[in-house]
């Protein structure tokens, strides 16, 4: 109540110096300007189009992420996909979910119960190594190149690498088979 019989004024204080009209037009104005003349005569369907093609072709022309290269080498590494629990996560009612400091190993919880072939789609051979190693059941995902023409030549789904999955799974090179080894992860790299 105190609150709501506060009295507040305003007063001129008159004028200090010279004052000038403003002749820049708004720039909020002048934004909704341009965006009701593109709209107008079609501008909108122009616009969807164009945003259309534009993702098309980000699907058409994948680009390989940086410091990802061509494998110079056949190996075999292991990942610990262990993370730490930085700080206790706690549920609505304030119990302990996970405390700080505990380590969880994702593929302890639940597994990966298919292989995963990181590819560019750009190289004709990574195509044939999905052909020949890769069962129904395995994700090919892709790293660079078309996903329409890696998924019509292997007539099967091909899906977009989820940001920053590539890194979590310590992915360097192309092509990389992850697949589960214990509560590790094992990267194959194939050289052509």
């Amino acid at each position: 109540m105190l609150a709501a019989s506060v009295t507040v004024h305003a007063e001129d204080l008159g004028v200090y110096g010279s004052t000038y009209e403003i002749k820049e037009r708004d720039a909020i104005d002048s934004f909704k300007e341009a965006a009701a003349k593109k709209l107008a005569n079609g501008g909108k369907e122009q616009m969807i189009e164009g945003a259309k093609d534009r993702y098309l072709d980000s699907l058409a022309n994948v680009k390989t992420p940086d410091g990802i290269h061509a494998a110079k080498a056949n190996q075999i590494r292991h990942v610990d996909l262990s993370e730490t629990v930085k700080e206790t996560i706690k549920d609505t009612n304030g119990f302990v979910i996970v405390a700080a400091g505990t380590k969880i190993n994702p593929l302890a919880l639940g597994g990966l119960s298919k292989k995963l072939f990181f590819i560019d789609a750009k190289e004709d051979w990574q195509i044939d190594l999905v052909r020949r190693r890769s069962k129904p059941e395995d994700k090919i995902i892709l790293l660079g190149g078309s996903i329409f023409v890696a998924g019509e030549k292997l007539n099967r789904k091909v899906y977009l690498d989820v940001p920053g999955l590539h890194k979590r799974m310590d992915i360097r090179v192309l092509p990389s088979i992850a697949s589960q080894d214990g509560a590790l992860l094992k990267v194959e790299e194939v050289k052509q």
